[in-house]
């Protein structure tokens, strides 16, 4: 299969995905299943939080320095260490629940606003299919013969078609970053429950 059909076919196949059913939700183009909020349970085997992680010592600003998308996970985890290493056992079980609680509040408010950003990235990759559509079937309605306005409706159809599939591989890549951020938050939470005294 040569290179002109091989993107033919993706594109194909792209279309047809992005024309395919209802999904559970409709505007969640990832393959990875929607979970529109991270919950404790999943994440957090240690004891609940008492109080507001704001208001503790040293917390906000452990979860000010972790939580920003940007901070690598090794870069967090060792943060988390270098917090916990001082501290008493009573410490320990009282800050560090308040530590998860807050880079789950945290984490949760970013990945909104990723959800959202994602949400309408497909709503927009449906129009870009639609308009695809639309041209191939102007294209298939008009005479190969027709001269200059059969050119024009191919440029045409050849641009919205790239637009198309330059917008899935930013889908695809959209896509992981919620992944991200989900995987970092384990971490944190396994780093934080480690730290938890055994007693």
């Amino acid at each position: 299969m040569n290179a002109r059909l091989r993107r033919t076919a993706a594109l194909a196949a792209a279309l047809a995905l992005a024309a395919a059913g209802p999904s559970p939700d409709a505007d969640w183009p990832c393959v990875q299943r929607f979970v529109p909020r991270l919950a404790a349970a999943a994440l957090w085997p240690g004891p609940p939080p008492e109080g507001e992680w704001r208001a503790a010592e040293g917390v906000a600003a452990l979860v000010g320095r972790i939580a920003p998308r940007a901070v690598p996970e090794e870069e967090g985890t060792a943060a988390i260490e270098a917090f916990a290493a001082p501290l008493d056992p009573a410490s320990r079980r009282r800050l560090l629940p308040l530590a998860f609680a807050g880079v789950l509040e945290e984490t949760n408010k970013q990945r909104d606003a990723l959800l959202e950003q994602i949400r309408r990235f497909a709503r927009r990759q449906r129009d870009l299919a639609e308009g695809v559509r639309r041209l191939e079937g102007e294209l298939r309605a008009t005479p190969a013969d027709a001269g200059a306005a059969r050119t024009e409706l191919e440029q045409r159809h050849a641009f919205a078609a790239k637009s198309f599939t330059d917008a899935e591989r930013t889908m695809r890549y959209a896509c992981e970053a919620p992944v991200r951020l989900e995987g970092r938050l384990g971490a944190y939470a396994r780093a934080l429950a480690a730290a938890l005294p055994n007693d």
